[in-house]
């Protein structure tokens, strides 16, 4: 035991360290893409480790040090919205928005992620999910939510979208309850005239 109380310097070493993605990055020997997907979701404590990473390509570890990048990685930053991000985060990021596909493409999107769904429902599908994307929703349909109700859609066997039938599925599409309330409330405006 006083052997290994004599070492305490040994468990602070690269010998116990666990390297995660962004470390990782920083030590790769080749140049590499680091993606941090969703950064708005996390803590705003790694927001901020973040931005030791963007602006001078390190990371410090206080019982170890600085690391420093072997190679400048390409760092990806993906958000939803969910909460502002700090002016020091947005400061060192070029910003691109992207925002839902048109109708065309997101029928492309369905037909090749869902192929087994009919010609005829995908066209419903997807004009359905335009027109609630089109109403002021706290959060419109995403493609993966327009995509896995077009799956469930498939499993259930449906030829075409009916009232009862996205009453009983509106879940997979509209996440929050006053949405949910909204969305029901205008089907009727929702389901019109449907391809």
């Amino acid at each position: 035991m006083a052997k290994i109380a004599g070492q305490d310097d040994a468990f602070f070493s690269f010998r116990f360290l666990s390297p995660r993605p962004l470390l990782s990055a920083i030590q790769a020997d080749d140049e590499v893409v680091l993606l941090v997907d969703e950064i708005d979701k996390a803590e705003p404590e790694f927001e901020a480790f973040l931005l030791e990473v963007l602006s001078d390509f390190q990371v410090s570890v206080p019982e170890l040090g600085t690391i420093t990048a072997k190679h400048i990685p390409l760092v990806v930053l993906t958000s939803n919205n969910a909460r502002e991000l700090s002016d020091g985060l947005k400061r060192r990021c070029l910003h691109l928005f992207i925002d839902f596909p048109s109708p065309h493409e997101e029928l492309e999107i369905l037909r090749l992620k869902v192929p087994e769904i009919s010609e005829r429902l995908a066209r419903a599908v997807v004009t359905a999910v335009q027109r609630i994307r089109a109403m002021e929703l706290r959060k419109p349909p995403s493609v993966s939510e327009s995509l896995d109700w077009a799956r469930s859609l498939v499993i259930l066997n449906a030829a075409e979208l009916d009232p009862s039938l996205v009453e009983a599925t509106l879940t997979m599409l509209v996440k929050y309850e006053k949405d949910l309330e909204r969305v029901r409330g205008a089907l009727d405006k929702v389901l019109a005239d449907l391809p």
